[in-house]
């Protein structure tokens, strides 16, 4: 069974970003309430809560867990309730796609199936994504998109 869901130092990062953002905006919200002259303040402060809104919905909603086992792809989103399983059969199609920065190299693997929809992994924020990738090239090569 391969199970690939979010690394730990990616939900981290995130959630220390989410918290600084956080806290920045309470505090220009409370520097408002105290003094509410200069109109910077207000963009702060609104610049503030929509990143901090941004990053929490991709905190709750983006998290996802896939488990691959018995020709069988399930998909969970555990704050989103909602569970699929999906036969290795009904993968329409899948793609890699290699980005190289400076450093490092960024893969995302993006696998559609033919009747719900897709979903997408990456090796910088996935765990075991170099087992699904073989997997899913062991199992549906013919299914492959050529860039």
């Amino acid at each position: 069974m391969i199970v690939s869901k979010p690394k730990r130092t990616t939900i981290f990062s995130l959630v220390v970003f989410t918290l600084v953002c956080g806290f920045g905006s309470l505090y220009f919200l409370r520097q408002i309430l105290s003094d509410p002259v200069g109109t910077w303040r207000y963009i702060v402060f609104g610049i503030l809560v929509l990143t901090t809104t941004i990053l929490l919905s991709k905190l709750l909603f983006g998290y996802k867990v896939i488990k691959i086992s018995h020709d069988q792809v399930h998909i969970y989103y555990p704050f989103r309730f909602f569970k699929t399983v999906q036969d290795i059969g009904n993968l329409g199609a899948w793609q890699e796609t290699i980005v190289n920065t400076n450093k490092t190299e960024f893969k995302q693997l993006k696998l559609v199936f033919l009747n719900k929809g897709y979903v997408k992994l990456s090796n910088q924020e996935n765990s075991d994504y170099d087992k699904v990738y073989k997997y899913v090239k062991r199992k549906a090569p013919k299914k492959e998109v050529k860039e």
